[in-house]
């Protein structure tokens, strides 16, 4: 297992390797466990993830300077147990999201940095999804990012009018990092 503290104050494109440069303010705490080594062969995806953290509370008005999230890079099988554990679901999904509790939120005013949750992604999935779809494993997996810190930052897509705000969402802030539509040509909907 690897884990990594980062924080980052720049917004790279995909796969350059992002993060903040000596002497920049942090802008969003993430905390990265690296659980699934085969994450690491998705080159410059974990230094990218502070990056569309930070994006994605910018575009729906958090501070990231003051909020924090943690990221589990997984496989299948810790993710399928996840999804049993706290969804009544046993099979892997591609990400999973866990929004703190209201109280967990509440505390962390004044005292650093508002942590509003975790966040799962299972790699076999994921990189399945991206063949079947013929997109980079890279671009899915930033999308997901996005996907998940959306649902923790109390979006959602259980409704039409939902799904197509989150949806607009996510091409606005994938857009920045020059990822296309994830949900062009028939693009696959993630599964949270």
């Amino acid at each position: 297992m690897t884990a990594e503290f980062t924080k980052s104050s720049e917004t790279p494109a995909a796969g350059d390797n992002g993060g903040a440069s000596e002497g920049e303010q942090p802008r969003t705490c993430v905390d990265i466990s690296i659980e699934d080594e085969r994450w690491n062969a998705v080159a410059g995806f974990s230094k990218l993830i502070p990056s569309l953290a930070e994006a994605t509370l910018t575009a729906v008005e958090l501070a990231p300077d003051a909020h924090a999230v943690s990221v589990a890079l997984m496989s299948d099988a810790e993710v399928r147990s996840l999804n049993k554990a706290f969804r009544g679901k046993d099979a892997p999904t591609n990400v999973l999201s866990f929004p703190s509790a209201p109280v967990a939120r509440s505390l962390g005013n004044g005292r650093g940095p508002v942590f509003l949750g975790d966040i799962a992604l299972a790699y076999e999935t994921v990189a399945r999804e991206a063949a079947e779809q013929d997109k980079p494993v890279l671009h899915h997996a930033a999308h997901l990012v996005v996907h998940g810190v959306l649902h923790l930052a109390d979006f959602d897509h259980e409704t039409s009018a939902d799904a197509e705000r989150m949806e607009a969402a996510e091409r606005v802030i994938l857009g920045k990092f020059g990822v296309p539509d994830p949900y062009g040509d028939g693009g696959h909907v993630p599964s949270t």
